[in-house]
């Protein structure tokens, strides 16, 4: 009796179901929504999600999103690569989506595509990005036909990674002090709303930017970060700063 307890004691996670992990594991921000986490039963929500593929959101799942309260794999290292898979798995079918929203989802997970700058800029999940879709970046824009290699009008994910590495670049061998690019930084920052310089602090050794602190929603801390990598002289970005989503979390 004693012995098969320990067994049953050692081995939880083999026994339990993927719905019984979610329970266990996920269902604390995943079954009221909170902290910016798809509620389990939001259809809509789910097939937003999904609508840059099934993979991403394996990915999200299991290496965390960048910025916001999801850790990698919810914070529960000890698990699988597989157990978290099958806890996604679970959320998606009780959240009742369309088998329609999962072919999209699979028709964008054949195009392979890994970057997350890329696929947040794709709004119409065709793979390419056009001027529209870039619109707001105003350097990348006037650069648009030089890495427009196959000279279609839009932009491939080899093509805008060529882009993105070469104008980081080229803005990081502009000589300027550490002084000014904080400067530079701070009123970059200063035209983004939700901001808040009570809040958030900006370090800067060797051209290299380092932000910390909240802001009150991941997309802000998004937009901070794409602000400054438009910003000559910058040679390193370290964009650490977590919305209030982050700090309930913790």
């Amino acid at each position: 009796m004693t012995c098969g307890l320990l067994l049953w004691l050692a081995t939880p996670a083999i026994a339990a179901t993927p719905a019984e992990q979610y329970v266990a594991l996920c269902a604390t921000c995943h079954l009221p929504g909170i902290h910016g986490a798809p509620k389990v039963g939001d259809r809509d929500d789910w097939i937003r999600r999904l609508r840059p593929g099934l993979n991403t959101v394996y990915r999200n799942a299991l290496e965390g999103i960048p910025n916001t309260a999801m850790l990698a794999k919810g914070g529960h290292a000890e698990q699988t690569d597989a157990a978290i898979r099958a806890m996604v798995d679970y959320m998606i079918a009780a959240s009742a989506v369309p088998a329609s929203a999962l072919r999209d989802a699979a028709r964008y997970d054949k195009l392979n595509i890994r970057d997350r700058d890329f696929i947040r800029r794709d709004a119409d999940y065709d793979g390419l990005l056009t001027r529209d879709e870039l619109a707001g970046d105003a350097l990348l824009l006037a650069r648009y036909t030089r890495f427009d290699a196959d000279r279609d009008g839009r932009l491939n994910p080899q093509e805008y990674r060529n882009a993105e590495t070469a104008i980081a670049r080229e803005l990081a061998a502009v000589a300027i002090d550490d002084a000014a690019l904080e400067a530079a930084v701070r009123k970059s920052l200063s035209a983004i709303k939700g901001v808040d310089f009570q809040y958030v602090k900006i370090a800067v050794r060797s051209g290299a930017v380092v932000l910390t602190g909240i802001v009150g929603h991941a997309d802000i801390a998004i937009r901070a970060g794409d602000a400054l990598k438009r910003i000559p002289g910058i040679r390193k970005i370290d964009n650490r700063l977590v919305s209030g989503d982050q700090i309930g979390w913790d």
